[in-house]
């Protein structure tokens, strides 16, 4: 202590004394805090007060024992009056055991470098940089799940960006980072153990079907079946290179959506050869691109039919018109899911001449508007891409489509175009691995094996109607139903945006006026078509995981 005045020595004497009496006080409360977490903390705790308390009442018997004459065993005789405080001892364990989990926590979070620079006073009045670390608040446990509660200043980006090296760090598998529903200076570390690992190959069983009303079912992660809504999450895109599974889950998706009862259009620019002979039994396989434009057309005409109605009957979508349809004698609507398996063959421009591009022009048109508009109306955009491309699948497009499943690409573009960010170059190389995200949260799980030469089992459903039949006879499944009770269903006159204000994606821009000459000659009366499709066993080659 060299070169120290007196008064800094003494000063720094009382202020290591303090923080001495403070520290031991913590660590008491840490102690205090650690009970809950285990019934027998009370129990231990318990005995020890006994144990203090019996000592202080027997204190007379004990002194007795005591040698009169020996004055150091005579300090025992007022070591006494300190046994209450035993307990106060326990307590101190208790929680010094924690302050040395925090202090670990420390030093991990120094070795990644999650931390912060600041400045604060030493106790000659310098200022002197200082790392500042996240602050250790709490942890959850829920089953598997814990959950760790930081304050911190650093951002959650940076968070999420070191999330491998803070799995390390805890020896776990992270589920989630995110920030408190009430502040951002709050981090919450959603883990479970690292001896939880994402299952390896699971086969498709049609008792998975959920029960909920187009809810959806991928696969499995860590925990849990992974699944969306269509009714909240309107469309998908699945994306992974050749042998990825991506043909696999876009059909496993496929069969779900007859199973409850939608009507599907498949579109394959690759002669029918994704979705072969037997998928014909589901719907129209597509295979020419003007067809695939009428088709598209008369389903953004449907969009407008339906939001029409919906407003007519103060309905904010197709789970609400179909509660009331029947107690007013209307026939409820089908759910209408359009699949293509590779999108780029079907809004690729590159290379093409002004004429050839007009087409393609106009399916990105149709395809835009459905991704827009079509959330309440229940007609749905399920694509597969096989090598994303930012000229292939506009941003108008890609951020209406809310559910992004991803394999696993090699390059970070690739990946950054279907999820936002490079997650899809981290997945392991094995077949069926992918990456779903919905809104910020992206994780890793298993799909299920679908394999359609031995799944398509016989299956019997009835689906609603359309409101349109501008589609050719030869390819509707099901025969023509007898809709004279839907006398005028919906009025003339625009569709209003703060009608369905409440659906999060409606994006109202006015509907344009189509040509329709090339169709003069079909039928312009409106009927809802009611179908009914039995699905037949088919033995083919299986080309799946």
């Amino acid at each position: 202590m060299a070169g120290r005045s007196e008064e800094e020595i003494v000063g720094m004497y009382i202020y290591n004394f303090f923080r001495g009496i403070f520290n031991v006080i913590k660590t008491i409360f840490y102690g205090i805090k650690k009970l809950p977490e285990d019934k027998k903390n009370y129990y231990k705790l318990l005995i020890w007060i006994a144990f203090g308390v019996g000592l202080f009442l027997l204190r007379e018997k004990i002194w007795s024992y005591i040698p009169q004459d020996n004055k150091r065993l005579m300090i025992l005789r007022y070591g006494v009056y300190a046994t209450p405080l035993i307990p106060l001892f326990y307590l101190y364990i208790k929680g010094s055991d924690h302050m040395k989990f925090i202090s670990d926590f420390d030093e991990k979070f120094d070795e990644i470098g999650l931390f912060t620079k600041g400045k604060k006073k030493d106790i000659n009045g310098n200022m002197v940089e200082k790392k500042i670390y996240p602050k250790y608040l709490s942890e959850e446990k829920e089953g598997d799940i814990t959950t760790f509660s930081f304050y911190s200043n650093i951002p959650l980006e940076e968070w999420r960006f070191k999330e491998k090296k803070i799995e390390n760090m805890l020896d776990c598998n992270i589920l989630k980072i995110e920030n408190a529903l009430t502040t951002k200076k709050i981090v919450k570390v959603k883990t479970v153990p690292a001896s939880k690992i994402i299952p390896i190959y699971i086969d498709w069983k049609d008792e998975y079907l959920s029960s909920k009303d187009f809810e959806i079912i991928v696969g499995e992660n860590m925990l849990e079946q992974v699944k969306f809504n269509l009714n909240s999450t309107p469309h998908v895109l699945v994306a992974g290179e050749t042998g990825s599974g991506k043909s696999v889950i876009l059909r496993m998706i496929l069969r779900q959506a007859v199973l409850k009862a939608a009507k599907i259009f498949m579109i394959d620019f690759k002669g029918g050869v994704e979705f072969g002979i037997r998928y014909e039994r589901y719907g129209e396989v597509i295979t020419e691109r003007q067809r695939a434009l009428h088709v598209l057309k008369e389903l953004v005409s449907e969009n407008e039919a339906r939001l029409k109605l919906f407003r007519s009957l103060d309905v904010k979508n197709l789970g609400e018109y179909n509660n009331i349809a029947e107690d007013k004698g209307l026939k409820k609507l089908c759910r209408i899911m359009v699949f293509c398996d590779e999108v780029a063959e079907m809004m690729d421009k590159s290379g093409l001449g002004r004429n050839a591009k007009q087409i393609f022009e106009e399916i990105e048109k149709e395809i835009s508007t459905l991704a827009r508009l079509s959330r309440a109306t229940g007609i749905n955009l399920i694509l597969g891409m096989q090598r994303p491309d930012a000229k292939v699948l506009p941003g108008q497009i890609k951020n209406n489509i809310p559910v992004r499943i991803s394999g696993r690409f090699s390059d970070k573009p690739a990946s950054e175009i279907v999820l936002s960010n490079s997650k899809a170059t981290e997945l392991p190389e094995t077949k069926g691995r992918f990456m779903f995200k919905v809104g910020a949260d992206t994780l890793e799980f298993q799909a299920y094996n679908f394999n359609d030469s031995v799944m398509l089992s016989d299956v019997e459903v009835a689906k609603g109607g359309m409101l349109t039949q501008n589609l050719d006879d030869e390819w509707e499944i099901g025969g023509e139903e007898d809709n004279s009770n839907l006398d005028n269903p919906y009025p003339e006159g625009p569709v209003y945006e703060e009608d369905f204000a409440d659906e999060e994606d409606f994006e109202y821009e006015g509907f344009e006026e189509e040509d329709n000459t090339d169709y003069e000659d079909e039928d312009e009366d409106f009927e809802p078509v009611e179908d009914e499709i039995i699905l037949e066993d088919v033995e083919e080659d299986y080309t799946g995981f």
